[in-house]
């Protein structure tokens, strides 16, 4: 599941951080997603999601470095997935240093990304979470070929998160091209709902936030949209996706 929640000490009015916590909440108890891909998040508000993400465990720094600013890694559940290795790397020209920005980002971006199998068996599978910026056209295909470089050599990947394009936008082109595809567009092609609604939309307005994947077989994607009673989670809707992995033969 990728999952922008929303960082918590936005002027949000009614959507302030407090009153749709437990809707967040609600959202990542409900699925218990394999790996959960989150953006946004605020040290403060994952220590208010703890309960949620007990048997998890987090992946990547935030993207100033340790716990400063917004998170936008990776939480992988252990009773089923192991995690075989794990790292970062900043989406700039400058991948390993660390809060460094990219080319016209206003901010700076990352990726966190593991080599995860089932603890049941089967292939390792390279799994990316990401959130691209919001201004920068150049950094997010940038960020895109980055990404792309880096699972290269990855027989069987997954990429989701925040991309801040659509589907036709040339960062998800790049991927597309590169014989990657879109879960969501890919199981449920008469979908036209979007994930972006701020905090206003319940068809969800643009599409851009995705779970990309290559080599492995998808059998299930949604966008859980709408609100939940008078609010909406966030200003995102959740994306998810499971995949059929074939498991080893020993």
């Amino acid at each position: 599941m990728s999952f922008n929640i929303r960082y918590g000490t936005a002027n949000d009015g009614e959507h302030a951080w407090p009153a749709r916590r437990s809707r967040v909440a609600d959202r990542i108890r409900e699925q218990r997603p394999d790996v959960l891909a989150i953006q946004e998040a605020l040290d403060f508000q994952l220590e208010e999601l703890a309960p949620e993400l007990e048997g998890y465990r987090k992946l990547g720094q935030h993207r100033e470095g340790g716990l400063r600013g917004e998170y936008s890694g990776l939480y992988v559940l252990e009773e089923r997935i192991q995690v075989l290795e794990s790292g970062e790397f900043w989406l700039s020209p400058q991948p390993e240093v660390v809060a460094s920005r990219g080319w016209d980002a206003a901010l700076p971006r990352m990726a966190v990304w593991a080599e995860l199998q089932l603890r049941a068996g089967g292939p390792a599978v390279r799994v990316y979470g990401t959130h691209y910026d919001h201004r920068g056209a150049e950094a997010r295909r940038q960020s895109s070929a980055l990404i792309l470089r880096d699972a290269a050599n990855a027989p069987c990947v997954i990429a989701m998160g925040d991309f801040n394009a659509v589907e036709d936008a040339a960062p998800i082109r790049a991927f597309l091209q590169a014989g990657w595809q879109s879960a969501v567009a890919l199981l449920r092609p008469e979908d036209t709902r979007g994930t972006f609604n701020g905090f206003q939309d319940p068809t969800g307005g643009r599409r851009i936030d995705h779970v990309l994947f290559r080599g492995v077989r998808p059998v299930h994607a949604d966008i859980l949209g709408g609100r939940v009673g008078e609010l909406f989670p966030s200003d995102h809707d959740a994306v998810v996706a499971s995949f059929a992995l074939t498991p080893r033969r020993d």
